[in-house]
């Protein structure tokens, strides 16, 4: 039997019931093909989730009875915040899925020197739309019950240049030390490049401000490959 798991922006409490927002109960209907009585998952990204079954539904409008609360907790005890820099096409995109399924606490897109797509407001406000509903379908498909946090475009300097807490790392083929953290490490950020990669000047930039280079091995990754393994080398690592 297939666990079907919905994320919901709304308070949820047991036994009270509750109307799906009209695209969520789109899609349960046309894509999911729920019916009166199917059991569901709900979860609104505050921790934990609820059983629910489907109470009455047409096309458009989705009624749920919300069962008892889960208090399941499948995230990460190691927060990890990827600095990603744009990529073209359903690059950025793809490596965002894979972030949320592999537990990234933090998403950062980030604009360098050699990032090849646009970064204007109109353009920036339709990606983070798209962004938060990929996140969202993740977090529905991997079990996660608390959504990542997915930042603003920042520009390379004023991000790399501002203090935060916990290991930074910017990741380098040519790196003599291969990705690993001592396990009473708490928080990490992942610095990952550009098709190219950084600039020369970047990448000293990036080392001027604590960023520690690290390898992932002699073969060089694509931008959307390399935060992959990356997040799967540091969540195997904190156990």
């Amino acid at each position: 039997m297939r666990d079907i798991r919905l994320y919901v922006d709304l308070p949820l409490a047991s036994g009270e019931l509750i109307e799906l927002p009209e695209q969520t109960a789109r899609h349960a209907v046309t894509v999911l093909r729920l019916k009166t009585g199917d059991l569901v998952t709900l979860f609104n990204g505050e921790g934990g989730e609820y059983s629910a079954s489907i109470h009455a539904l047409q096309r458009r409008q989705v009624q749920l009875l919300i069962g008892e609360h889960l208090p399941v907790n499948r995230e990460s005890a190691l927060h990890t915040r990827l600095v990603q820099a744009l990529g073209k096409g359903e690059r950025t995109e793809w490596a965002i899925r894979k972030a949320v399924e592999l537990g990234v606490t933090e998403i950062v897109p980030l604009a360098t020197e050699r990032t090849q797509v646009k970064t204007s407001s109109q353009k920036s406000d339709q990606r983070e739309r798209r962004w938060h509903s990929l996140i969202v379908a993740a977090c529905e498909q991997s079990g996660r019950t608390r959504l990542p946090v997915i930042r603003p475009i920042a520009s390379f300097e004023n991000w790399v240049s501002a203090e935060r807490d916990g290991e930074r790392i910017i990741l380098d083929p040519r790196a003599d030390q291969g990705l690993s953290v001592n396990r009473k490490v708490t928080e990490v950020e992942l610095l990952v490049g550009p098709e190219g990669g950084f600039s020369d000047q970047e990448y000293e930039f990036a080392c001027q401000n604590n960023y520690q280079p690290a390898s992932l091995g002699p073969r060089i990754l694509r931008t959307e490959t390399a935060p992959v393994a990356a997040l799967a080398i540091l969540q195997v690592q904190a156990g």
